[in-house]
């Protein structure tokens, strides 16, 4: 079923396209080539889709919108190119990953060359504000980055859990939907809504991911469960299970983990099962939904406000 903001801003996200080919061409080919590779390999836009919606909901259709959401798409493509090369990902989008395809250091410089046309789109903007927010994103992102090496997978808690999922993923979203309360000139106590929004449904983007991987429907997502798994990734249904398990379950969980092994991940799946952790992490997912929902209430009714909670009901079909 296709998400409702495709059809809402289909002109936008049509221009979304063209501005982000646009800015990410260079004189030095291979530049071109590589960030290219990802560009146009697809993806749900998400990101700059919120920007948009948000900015059209509080009845903003300046010249900047599509500048500001091509910032926060080539950011996020950006943090992929590096997240791919530390995750050591195989595959990004059913294609080779670019460090994969290429080398690491095609990734890291390729990933960096992002990063700097997405700097040179937000140095446009005239309202210092909207360029300290997105900088200020951008540092959190990498601290996430930072936080998620500095700790042990084994002995992560859930509580560093979120503190990671809130800079990695749940910021950006943030920075999308902030940046584009900002342009609109709304009110502090709208701008304060928008981001609880935005963080709620960015760590439920993430919460969901999470139970996807182990317990989703393969027909309806798509893709084959396990892959969290055989990277060898610590997601919050393993913490919530290890919270719960006696030392000699532990042990076995870590190993499992560790051997990534696809032929034992039903062995993993039965300690879930075992310990009810699909039940336990939709909850918490709920939680986060509710909030988002609850939050949107700030913004008139529209057909943008509609696309946007659509964009939160979506998440949730996808686990029932």
């Amino acid at each position: 079923m296709e998400l409702l903001y495709k059809s809402v801003i289909s002109e936008e996200l049509k221009e979304l396209e063209k501005s982000l080919l646009s800015s990410i061409s260079s004189d030095i080919a291979l530049a071109t080539e590589i960030s290219n590779y990802l560009l146009l390999s697809g993806g749900k836009r998400l990101r700059p889709a919120l920007c948009i919606l948000v900015s059209k909901a509080l009845e903003y259709d300046g010249e900047d919108l599509i500048k500001l959401a091509s910032s926060i798409e080539l950011l996020h493509t950006a943090t992929l190119i590096h997240d791919d090369v530390v995750d050591e990902s195989l595959f990004r989008r059913g294609k080779e990953s670019i460090h994969s395809k290429w080398d690491n250091a095609h990734g890291v410089l390729v990933g960096d060359f992002v990063y700097s046309k997405a700097f040179q789109l937000m140095a446009s903007f005239k309202n210092p504000e909207i360029i300290r927010t997105l900088a200020d994103s951008t540092n959190r992102i990498s601290e996430g980055e930072v936080l998620q090496l500095s700790l042990k997978s084994q002995d992560l808690l859930e509580k560093d859990y979120f503190n990671i999922v809130d800079r990695k993923t749940a910021e950006l979203f943030k920075a999308a939907v902030v940046t584009s309360g900002i342009l609109a000139s709304c009110e502090s106590n709208t701008l304060q809504c928008l981001g609880e929004f935005a963080t709620s449904l960015g760590i439920a983007f993430q919460v969901q991911d999470d139970i996807l991987d182990y317990f989703g429907d393969e027909e309806l997502t798509g893709k084959k469960n396990g892959k969290d798994f055989q990277e060898g990734k610590f997601t919050l249904p393993v913490i919530m299970a290890m919270k719960l398990a006696n030392s000699k379950d532990k042990s076995a969980m870590i190993s499992l983990l560790q051997e990534g092994d696809l032929k034992k991940f039903p062995q993993m799946l039965d300690y879930l099962v075992e310990k009810n952790i699909n039940s336990q992490i939709k909850e918490t997912f709920t939680f986060y939904s509710t909030n988002c929902l609850e939050s949107l209430e700030i913004l008139p009714e529209s057909p943008y406000k509609d696309a946007l909670k659509d964009i939160v009901i979506n998440l949730d079909s996808r686990l029932t």
